[in-house]
């Protein structure tokens, strides 16, 4: 009987959730248009660029909608249960509303999987993808003018590197200063006027500088180009800045991380993003605890109370999440707990009210 209960109770639950997610797509969609046409038309962007900017977009608007989608699909599914008394009916044959919710929790942790991989896969190609016509939709965009960035200090394994300006179209470093030291004491060091990347040797050739070395006695000597590697860094390292979280999945992430340690670079707003991609993909088991939690708790037969509800919780997680990046970024709370802080909280209070309708 039970089993028949949980195949019932999915059936009308994925049957919502496609139609909210489908209905949640065409608004963003219709929205984006409105927003962008004007864009479109004046950066002369013809009709399979359009085409190709929706279809890589397309992902990103899941994304955001799964979570909004779950939780008014939870919270019609029941509801429409508790309005035609099904609900009675299934717990005076003892079945419990945890019980009569597991199916729905269980699709909520399968959900949880199924995000990470899809942001962290889909979501994050699909958007480095658009970004060439990004590109031509924002070419006055400050992220894209602006291509120098000055005072750069990197501090390597026995090493400290310095370059007072960079310029990103060339992969060009202006007035470097490379010392290497053994423990506290220093053994050379290298300043050069220019520091041009080599991709084929994946290597840094100085030109019009000068060594000065330590070892066996002091060593001065001149040179007009000398090629130098620098274990952990060229030109993508350097302009990791300038590239947004989506863009990067989360191995990416993890991997630049080690390297910024490694180097000695402040690492805390990529840990926050990375922390944040793990924290979002748990967010349909929070919704759907929520939404089992809200339609029994609602005045009965009031969907439009149970859809203002849950329009409601999802956009107060979203501004708190938000806020805790916030904090995590100026370093008042850990990269870990800026994000996981509101998703503890979120869940424990859903888990709270999940229990007392059990009571």
């Amino acid at each position: 009987m039970k089993k028949l209960i949980d195949q019932y109770i999915l059936k009308r639950f994925f049957k919502t959730l496609v139609t909210v997610l489908l209905g949640f797509i065409t608004i963003f969609i219709i929205v984006n248009i409105i927003d962008f046409l004007d864009k479109f038309i004046q950066r002369n962007l013809s009709s399979k660029e359009i085409l190709l900017y929706y279809i890589y977009t397309i992902p990103l608007f899941i994304n955001i909608a799964l979570p909004m989608s779950i939780l008014i699909s939870t919270i019609y599914t029941i509801s429409s249960l508790q309005k035609t008394n099904e609900i009675t009916a299934i717990k005076a044959s003892g079945v419990s509303i945890l019980r009569i919710g597991l199916p729905i929790i269980i699709s909520g942790i399968i959900f949880c999987f199924i995000s990470f991989l899809f942001e962290n896969i889909i979501v994050v190609e699909s958007m480095q993808k658009r970004l060439v016509i990004d590109k031509k939709l924002k070419p006055h965009s400050s992220k894209y003018v602006k291509n120098r960035k000055t005072d750069i200090y990197y501090h390597l394994n026995d090493s400290f590197l310095e370059i007072k300006k960079f310029n990103y179209n060339n992969d060009t470093g202006y007035q470097v200063s490379l010392k290497k030291y053994t423990g506290s004491d220093l053994v050379y060091v290298v300043n050069a006027k220019k520091m041009a990347w080599k991709a084929e040797n994946n290597s840094w050739e100085m030109q019009n500088g000068s060594i000065r070395k330590w070892e066996n006695g002091f060593n001065y000597s001149t040179f007009d180009k000398k090629e130098i590697f620098i274990q952990d860094i060229n030109p993508s390292i350097i302009k990791k800045d300038f590239v947004k979280p989506e863009e990067m999945n989360f191995w990416e992430l993890s991997t630049l991380i080690k390297k910024f340690k490694k180097n000695g670079i402040d690492s805390n707003r990529w840990e926050v993003n990375k922390s944040y991609k793990t924290a979002f993909s748990c967010v349909p088991l929070i919704m759907v605890i929520f939404g089992i939690a809200l339609s029994i708790h609602k005045p009965r037969g009031s969907n439009a109370m149970g859809i203002g509800l849950s329009i409601i919780v999802i956009f107060l997680y979203y501004a708190l999440i938000t806020f805790g990046k916030t904090l995590g970024y100026n370093n008042i709370l850990s990269p870990f707990m800026s994000v996981w802080l509101v998703n503890i909280g979120f869940l424990i209070f859903g888990i709270l009210s999940l229990y007392k309708t059990e009571t």
